[in-house]
């Protein structure tokens, strides 16, 4: 007989995660575990703000979506893509410019129409020095048109996931239609960490462009001061982007590694610029000063877990022979449901046997621990359940059995109706 499969409930675990004492001066801060996406800090994580600059994270993860493979690829400037005009005039409410279109006071990597240059080059330019234009060049080249790469990219966030984020263009500028939150910035930082590529260029503290077809090899320097020396310079710091326009206020999306551990802060409408390096590494720091702590959830002395089997004598008890103890720092504890996922089990089952597995499953499906069960004892079959099991297993048998004494009954039936007969 086979025991049935399913999966038995346990238990579901309060959300006892203990959010960062800690207080910044941004009025919309998150610190997000770039693994996990397990949240530390949050305040006011889900109210619509301009970004500024930081737009340009999701600019290059399209684009290295789209394009990663062709890093060396030369692309061309061409005069649309650095089409400007004053910043009064692009972000008047009737204003009947595109929101791409730049305006001349506003950061840039200094490209020049007709300027060729690598398509990696252009990426440090839109990450490190902020390059408004860099960044018209990549969408550009990237689909074709500005217009079509920011549909595109609105598309792509929200298929992943990203769901209160609305851009009208690729670098930032002001428009009163671009916008999105703390949290929506986070997921598209911990989108963009996992390419290698991205991690490379926001670390970078410098990068020498390379001779164009127009211009002169030249360096181009980044704005983060977590990753260069200073003030601020944090050595845990790996990224990633800065940004400020008056309208938006001074904005920051930074990320830092420690001890394998990688944790995204963004920092919107800061007052002072100066305030968004203070208060990421402010939670930086009060985070990795935490220590990791492991709870005991199934002991292997004390737990048990029964399941009644069809056909059996008796339950099936099954046993761990190890604890299943769950690793967490205390900001980032997860919400989870313990269950049993007992497997196909034929009769009679051997004390040892595996029997099932035990998960701790996150509330986003994911397993967080997994461990076999194991037998307790022996258990064996009822003596109908064998003789049913046997008929089970021998109905081809018992069916050839039957049509052949069938056939058996009616030839004798005809040769002794033929005896009458003659």
């Amino acid at each position: 007989m086979l025991a049935r499969i399913f999966v038995f409930l346990i238990c579901l675990s309060v959300i006892s995660a203990k959010p960062l004492k800690v207080e910044v001066s941004a009025p919309y801060a998150i610190l997000m575990n770039a693994d996990t996406g397990a949240i530390l800090y949050a305040k006011n994580i889900h109210e619509k703000q301009h970004p500024a600059s930081i737009t340009k994270i999701a600019t290059a993860l399209y684009v290295l979506e789209k394009r990663g493979s062709e890093l060396n690829t030369l692309l061309e400037v061409s005069p649309g893509a650095l089409r400007a005009v004053p910043a009064y005039l692009r972000q008047a409410a009737d204003s009947k410019h595109p929101s791409y279109v730049l305006e001349p006071e506003g950061t840039s990597m200094r490209v020049i129409p007709g300027e060729r240059l690598p398509l990696i080059s252009f990426l440090h330019g839109l990450m490190l020095c902020s390059g408004n234009d860099a960044a018209n060049v990549l969408a550009e080249n990237t689909c074709g048109s500005i217009d079509k790469f920011i549909s595109e990219l609105n598309q792509f966030l929200k298929s992943e996931g990203i769901l209160e984020t609305q851009f009208t263009n690729p670098h930032g500028l002001h428009h009163h239609q671009h916008w999105t939150t703390a949290y929506d910035m986070a997921l598209m930082t911990k989108l963009a960490l996992k390419n290698e590529t991205f991690r490379e260029i926001v670390r970078a503290t410098k990068y020498d462009c390379p001779q164009s077809n127009k211009q002169p090899p030249r360096t181009i320097s980044q704005h983060n001061k977590l990753v260069k020396p200073g003030p601020y310079f944090y050595p845990k710091a790996i990224g990633v982007k800065t940004g400020y326009v008056a309208k938006a206020g001074h904005t920051f999306v930074g990320a830092a590694l420690h001890e394998g551990r990688t944790l995204i802060a963004v920092l919107l409408n800061c007052a002072e610029s100066q305030h968004r390096f203070r208060d990421s590494i402010k939670l930086f720091e009060t985070a990795f000063k935490e220590k990791l702590q492991t709870r005991v959830l199934f002991a292997k002395e004390s737990d048990q877990f029964t399941l009644q089997v069809k056909g059996a004598k008796g339950p099936l008890d099954a046993v761990l022979k190890e604890d299943l103890a769950l690793e967490f720092y205390p900001a980032e504890e997860p919400a989870f449901q313990a269950e049993i996922n007992w497997s196909k089990c034929k009769l009679p089952i051997k004390s040892q046997e595996i029997v099932g597995h035990l998960r701790l499953v996150a509330e986003n499906g994911k397993i967080l621990k997994e461990l076999p069960v194991y037998a307790a004892h022996d258990v064996d079959q009822k003596w109908w359940a064998v003789v049913a099991d046997f008929c089970s297993k021998s109905k081809p048998l018992l069916l050839a059995l039957f049509l052949g004494g069938q056939v058996a009954f009616l030839l004798v039936y005809l040769v002794r109706k033929n005896q009458k007969v003659s």
